[in-house]
């Protein structure tokens, strides 16, 4: 079998390209187990099960965020890095992007885990196009548990009380931690309600720490000049690149021995096509590679080549 990387240097990958935000959950419809499958003409039984197949005791290809799978690249090992410096040194604002499917969520995951529930108060908000201030506002008071007095509901009033639970906070020896994900569909009313939170201090310190995940072109509405205030007061900046042809070969194998596969299952041109059909979108990775089991079960081989990967791109 020819595995030179060269054979699929040259894909025709323009409309075979693996969307990362196409839904996929269907194809787990096709890996029902089922043992008892009898082959036309009494050959033996067909094992069904994928995961069985390939001997493995979980879908290495999750359509959720699962922490378990994380593969740290250098350049996640240097966002998480950054965010807990964040964290730790009472810095206001810092800032997480890149393009969809990248790792910005599964970031933020790693980072709630491992937060001092003793030291600090989580809270998560995932924003929505056409979330409100009102609306962002209650969601962060929702999540803290602070309950609302009859007739509160004016933008005012509600930020009150976020200060002065934060207050409350620091003479516990504790600090609000904001995650705001999907920040590239915050309003610019949210946005300057972000910076106006993350401004509320005593004079030796902040007394939050704003952490906003977004797409990268975020990045470019804050070079406006009414974001400059804003921008300013972003310490600490990352961006979660695609992977690299080497990375995705890892972050594939890593997730397979995680779901217990210790033996080689694509052939290197399989990475590499896996590579050039997803750009190395991580999220888009794993959808291809879900797809390349099922069709390499339903075909009964022992390797994934590029032949396969190709081939499975044109069903997604």
């Amino acid at each position: 079998m020819d595995t030179h990387p060269a054979k699929y240097a040259e894909f025709d990958h323009t409309d075979s390209r693996i969307d990362p935000s196409a839904d996929v959950n269907g194809l787990m419809q096709l890996a029902q187990p089922d043992l008892h499958d009898q082959r036309p003409g009494g050959d033996p039984p067909v094992n069904r099960n994928f995961l069985t197949y390939y001997g493995m005791h979980q879908n290495p290809f999750p359509d959720a965020v699962n922490p378990a799978f994380f593969y740290q690249t250098d350049h996640h090992a240097e966002t998480l890095r950054r965010m807990k410096l964040a964290i730790e040194h009472d810095v206001s604002l810092a800032m997480v992007t890149g393009s969809s499917g990248t790792g910005k969520t599964l970031i933020t995951q790693i980072l709630l885990q491992q937060l001092d529930t003793e030291r600090f108060d989580p809270v998560l908000v995932l924003v929505s196009p056409g979330l409100s201030k009102t609306g962002m506002l209650r969601e962060i008071l929702s999540e803290l548990n602070i309950p609302f007095p009859e007739g509160i509901g004016r933008t005012q009033e509600m930020l009150k009380l976020l200060s002065n639970h934060i207050i409350d906070l620091y003479n516990e020896g504790r600090k609000l931690v904001l995650f705001v994900d999907e920040c590239h569909f915050l309003s610019s009313a949210n946005l300057h309600l972000i910076r106006t939170i993350s401004n509320i201090e005593i004079p030796e310190r902040k007394l939050t720490t704003c952490l906003l995940f977004g797409e990268s072109r975020f990045v470019q509405r804050l070079q406006h000049p009414s974001y400059e205030s804003l921008r300013n007061r972003m310490f600490f900046r990352s961006e979660l690149p695609p992977l690299s042809p080497e990375e995705c070969a890892q972050y594939v194998k890593f997730r397979l021995m995680v779901a217990g596969r210790l033996h080689p299952l694509f052939t290197e041109d399989g990475y590499l096509a896996l590579h050039t059909l997803t750009d190395g979108v991580g999220r888009s990775v794993n959808k291809l590679g879900m797809m390349c089991l099922l069709e390499g079960h339903g075909q009964q081989l022992t390797e994934i080549n590029g032949h396969l990967v190709q081939q499975c791109a044109t069903l997604l």
